[in-house]
Parts: structure tokens; sequence; C-alpha cells
């Protein structure tokens, strides 16, 4: 099984303009990594904000970052919420992997 699986089935609701881009950026590297902890997949949806944002991913309100890559027009273009990312989306995700 590839971690990708857990990509899937995107979720209904989104923060930012850029959190489905980053969604689709975690689901396509996944499609080469085995299967790991909830713990490791935490750290390495963090590790890859900070690479691409310059900054932690943290549960701070309000935070975010605006990465190049994600523009593609409109209000929020680009930018990526850390707090759909913290409560919504890496719950999710961590949810969908313990279930596997």
């Amino acid at each position: 099984m590839k971690l990708s699986e857990i990509f899937e089935e995107k979720p209904r609701r989104w923060g930012f303009r850029g959190d489905p881009y980053f969604w689709d950026y975690l689901k396509d590297l996944a499609e080469d990594m085995e299967i790991v902890s909830a713990d490791e997949l935490e750290t390495w949806i963090k590790k890859e904000y900070l690479f691409l944002s310059g900054k932690p991913l943290t549960d701070e309100y309000m935070d975010f970052a605006v990465i190049d890559q994600f523009k593609h027009g409109g209000m929020s273009s680009g930018g990526v919420d850390n707090r759909f990312w913290t409560e919504k989306a890496i719950p999710l995700l961590k949810s969908r992997l313990m279930k596997l």
C-alpha cells in the first residue's frame, strides 16, 4: 500500500485557495512512499510545509503562508491555511492512515 491512498478523497471544504494544491503536492510525493505511522505523517506534512513556505506549520490563529507555486488567481491565491491543516486536514489524514 502506498501512502497516497489516504489523499484519494478530498475534503469538501478548504481553508484558503492554496490548500487543495498543497494537498495534491503531498499526494504526489506520497505516491513513492510506504505507509508510515500517524506521528511520522504529521512530521512529514509539517516538514514539507516548512520547506515550501519557509515558516513552521503552527496552530496559531489565522496564521498562513503564501506559496508561490500554488498561486492560481483569486484573493487568497497560494494561501495555505495553518488552521485548516492543524484542525482538519492532518487529523483527517491521520485517521485515514490508522484505518489502513
